[in-house]
């Protein structure tokens, strides 16, 4: 079992009041501004000197983020894990499970996430806070009829595929059953069925 040695450290935060654009379960801003080089989370696994533990570290690390301030906003645990706590514990946390640095703490509070990297002092706030909510709200009704159209189709087709076994099951009074079964009929040759020959002249007076 990774041990925690360290606890998460409070990042520097922008001065802009956050808390106006809602809170989360915990009564935390549902956004934050924060400074990239400050952010640091709890990673565990075994480090190169031997030991497996949680360790603070940097959060933002590419060359985009140095320096900057950063919007982020939060999510809940399970949204940011797609699991619950014990089933986390069983796939990151069991023991002789970590071989190298990969994972950490199971957020129970949730945590936040990045949304926009200010390539200067924060502006525009309201504005790409909207404009995220909005897209969201569109993204979560898109997939949300996408999925409701798989369900129609897919029950559509079943009742299709049931309609025609019972249509074959049983005579039907428009002659569809033995329409069926006249196509699949072979067709053999007239001299097997010893019909007369039909000359020239016989289909000239026909």
């Amino acid at each position: 079992m990774i041990e925690l040695v360290q606890s998460t450290s409070e990042p520097t935060h922008h001065p802009t009041p956050m808390g106006r654009f809602g809170l989360n379960p915990f009564g935390k801003p549902m956004w934050r501004i924060v400074f990239a080089d400050s952010v640091r989370n709890l990673v565990g696994g075994r480090w190169p000197d031997g030991k497996e533990e949680y360790r603070l570290a940097r959060f933002y690390t590419g060359k985009g983020a140095k320096g900057k301030w950063v919007l982020e906003s939060w999510i809940s645990a399970f949204e940011h894990t797609g699991c619950t706590p014990e089933d986390y514990r069983i796939r990151f946390q069991a023991p002789n499970c970590v071989t190298s640095i990969q994972s950490e703490p199971y957020p129970l509070q949730g945590t936040y996430v990045q949304r926009h990297i200010f390539p200067g002092e924060p502006v525009k706030i309201e504005e790409l806070i909207a404009k995220w909510n909005q897209d969201r709200n569109v993204g979560f009704a898109e997939r949300r009829r996408l999925k409701q159209e798989l369900i129609d189709y897919q029950a559509k087709k079943t009742r299709e595929e049931e309609l025609y076994r019972l249509r074959e099951a049983q005579p039907d009074p428009n002659g569809l059953m033995m329409l069926s079964k006249q196509k699949s009929a072979k067709v053999g040759r007239a001299n097997d069925y010893e019909l007369p020959p039909m000359g020239l002249s016989q289909v000239q007076g026909a």
